[in-house]
């Protein structure tokens, strides 16, 4: 009885080590695409040259697959369509989160001083929340997604990826159609790091609807000194719909971290960013229109230890200490924001189970609080029947 509770508490809270899943990085408080000063695989879809560091494994993330495009749905009642018929009418969601965890897997190897990675699945949440912001309920998303990497070290590491996604539906009277590739690169020498990823195409397109992903960016830069990280980002991506209304987005960050290795089991990381960021938007359907200007400091503290060989914990507690908000109108309101993270993981040997735990609500099925991977969004409840979210699997070979 003692070894069944043992195990079950281990499976209640599993967390990683150095090398993990986006369970681990969002337990940490940290973006899924990867974090400027957290090891992680996760950080080869922000700096590809971190994929040097990242080899001889395989990993798979436990999500929904969307195989078909909201355009089935035209002129149907989504909130309805469980009456129609039993056909499944389940409305495909537009961002990979806790809340709707989305299917991706891959792998990565070393050959030589080289590093060859593909991995399937791996859409973007900025790609389909602005193809839903300008299509609404006739919104593509995409699928069908596809990545290659490659890396290596000529004294100073390098790597690129290429993402690629195609997919059609000229089945139903909504015919669809998609394409989305993008390519990222990036450097390692020594305490400098840096990294540029480009939209090189983003289109998408209905009956009635159409998204065309314009000029996109994101680059960056990171210098470690004695356990502090000094970081700089920069976003800008623009997209047109239909009727010719554009958005545009552009956001600057500055940022400082500090690591601290307690002891061979225990690190901790604070970290503090100036954050700028302003959005033109002409897309009528959802946001307001007109510019919106943020600015915001938020400060985040992270743990993680291993509390044994077979188990690691982790969490994070966030908190926005400044930040103001100005609509087109001038009016101002105050950024407030406080979260609370919490992310485990099983190790089996050379397997790795990751997971969230505290974010599912009280009620209901078990199914993720919608919208966070915080722990107020799940009512800070541990549950025995739903035990983590988020759930991915790793090996290392």
């Amino acid at each position: 009885m003692k070894k069944q509770i043992a195990i079950a508490m281990g499976l209640a809270v599993i967390s990683t080590s150095a090398f993990a899943t986006k369970a681990r990085l969002e337990a940490l408080g940290e973006d899924q695409y990867g974090s400027q000063f957290i090891s992680d695989n996760r950080n080869v879809f922000l700096n590809a040259a971190t994929v040097n560091f990242h080899k001889d494994l395989v990993y798979m993330e436990f999500g929904s697959s969307d195989t078909t495009q909201n355009t089935v749905f035209e002129g149907v009642d989504l909130a309805n369509a469980g009456a129609l018929g039993g056909t499944n009418l389940t409305e495909s969601t537009d961002q990979d989160t806790s809340a709707t965890p989305k299917a991706e897997g891959g792998f990565f190897k070393a050959s030589g001083n080289m590093v060859y990675g593909v991995v399937f699945g791996s859409e973007s949440n900025t790609s389909n929340g602005l193809r839903t912001l300008a299509m609404g309920n006739e919104v593509v998303h995409e699928s069908n997604n596809f990545d290659i990497f490659v890396g290596g070290d000529a004294g100073v590491q390098w790597g690129a990826s290429f993402t690629y996604s195609d997919s059609k539906n000229e089945q139903f009277t909504a015919e669809d159609e998609q394409t989305a590739m993008r390519a990222r690169l990036g450097v390692i020498s020594g305490d400098l790091s840096g990294f540029a990823n480009l939209n090189l195409q983003n289109n998408a397109e209905s009956a009635n609807e159409e998204f065309d992903g314009q000029a996109g960016y994101q680059v960056g830069g990171t210098y470690e000194m004695n356990d502090m990280y000094y970081m700089v980002q920069h976003r800008s991506f623009k997209g047109e719909d239909t009727d010719n209304n554009e958005i545009s987005v552009d956001k600057t960050w500055l940022g400082a971290a500090k690591a601290y290795r307690l002891n061979d089991k225990s690190n901790v990381w604070l970290s503090a960013w100036y954050k700028t960021e302003k959005t033109e938007n002409d897309f009528d359907a959802i946001l307001a229109t007109g510019e919106t200007k943020t600015d915001f400091i938020p400060v985040t503290l992270a743990a993680e230890v291993s509390v044994k060989e077979w188990l690691t914990l982790r969490g994070s507690v966030g908190h926005t200490i400044w930040g103001t908000t100005e609509n087109d109108s001038g009016d101002e309101a105050t950024v407030t924001d406080t979260f609370v993270n919490a992310g485990a993981s099983l190790i089996f040997g050379d397997f790795q189970v990751d997971g969230l735990i505290g974010n599912v609500t009280s009620n209901g099925s078990g199914a993720n609080a919608a919208g966070s991977t915080s722990t107020d969004a799940g009512e800070g409840v541990l549950r025995t029947d739903a035990l983590m979210s988020r759930v991915s699997l790793l090996y290392r070979f």
